[in-house]
């Protein structure tokens, strides 16, 4: 069962998405008399860019005028949502050689986990049973990997709702977003694995595969089967990511938000549910799947400021345009 274990956490790992990356060509609207040439610049994204004012000249018709961009919106979600899914779901036929070693590096420590997943489980359960803070904060933290990760995405859609603060709201939507995405991705894949949960049998580790799947049906089997990998690490890492993103630039937000995440993955094996090996997996699919939405999300909706000689004159403008 050890290298059915492994060899299914490999085959796992293969979900671990590559970050896209796009490039623009530069914008062409001079008139065909004038030698002068463009050069044009690109950023991924910048919502709080200000277009700074061009010449009268600059803005004269051009035929490869870039169309109007489209506002994201909470109907572009949909649409959105659909393109992340393609992405993550098709990303085992499309693999690249830069891919391998960092997943075969990840399998192999997750191997290695699963080998020695017994004895980490029973250290750092006696640990948590010999000091009461951990049995009080566990239970508390462990709401962040489920009611407590969906609280937070509503609370930031309330507040940017009525603070009309764009920024919370478009968390909160990106957020749910890679919730919904990892949490679909980790109930497929327990299907496939059908690990046994650590609470089951005095801590025995048995792989059933995909014929786990049909033993919740059995009277009291429901969840018992679900171990690897772990849903509330995936959601807790998911939302901790985004959020992470969103508000980089301040210093403790990423902090806390990752902290917090990692004692979610925490939490689930001294709460008895769920193995380190099942914790470690869960939460790099929930950190990948994360950045996947906020980066598609910065590409498609994202900032072009150009400078240029017009009429042997500077001239500067940004233009806004999506995928």
């Amino acid at each position: 069962m050890k290298k059915q274990g492994t060899w299914t956490a490999t085959f796992l790992l293969l979900i671990l998405l590559p970050l896209s990356l796009f490039a623009q060509g530069p914008i062409s609207g001079e008139p065909k008399n004038d030698p002068a040439r463009y050069f044009s610049l690109s950023i991924r994204y910048a919502p709080a860019a200000q277009t700074i004012p061009a010449r009268a000249d600059f803005s004269a018709p051009a035929p490869s005028t870039p169309p109007a961009p489209e506002k994201f919106t909470f109907k572009s979600l949909t649409g959105d949502f659909l393109k992340d899914a393609g992405q993550i779901w098709s990303y085992p036929a499309h693999i690249r050689t830069r891919d391998i070693l960092p997943i075969a590096g990840l399998a192999v420590l997750t191997g290695l986990l699963i080998r020695n997943d017994k004895a980490i489980y029973r250290g750092i359960n006696d640990y948590g049973d010999s000091h009461a803070w951990v049995r009080a904060v566990s239970p508390v933290i462990n709401e962040m990997g489920s009611s407590g990760a969906w609280g937070t995405a509503a609370a930031f859609l309330c507040v940017g709702l009525i603070a009309k603060d764009d920024k919370a709201v478009e968390t909160a939507a990106l957020a749910s977003s890679a919730m919904l995405q990892s949490g679909i991705l980790v109930t497929f894949l327990k299907g496939l694995a059908g690990r046994q949960r650590p609470f089951m049998a005095d801590a025995v580790d048995h792989w059933s595969g995909p014929v786990g799947f049909f033993k919740r049906f059995g009277s009291g089997q429901f969840g018992k089967y679900d171990s690897f990998p772990g849903g509330h690490s995936v959601t807790a890492f998911s939302l901790a990511t985004v959020v992470a993103m969103e508000y980089q630039k301040s210093v403790w937000v990423p902090i806390l938000a990752y902290t917090t995440a990692t004692g979610v993955a925490l939490a689930r094996v001294t709460e008895k549910k769920h193995w380190l090996s099942d914790c470690l997996v869960s939460s790099v699919l929930g950190h990948v799947i994360g950045r996947l939405v906020v980066l598609n999300h910065r590409n498609r909706y994202h900032v072009l400021p150009s400078a240029g000689v017009v009429h042997g004159s500077l001239s500067f403008a940004v233009t806004f345009s999506s995928h």
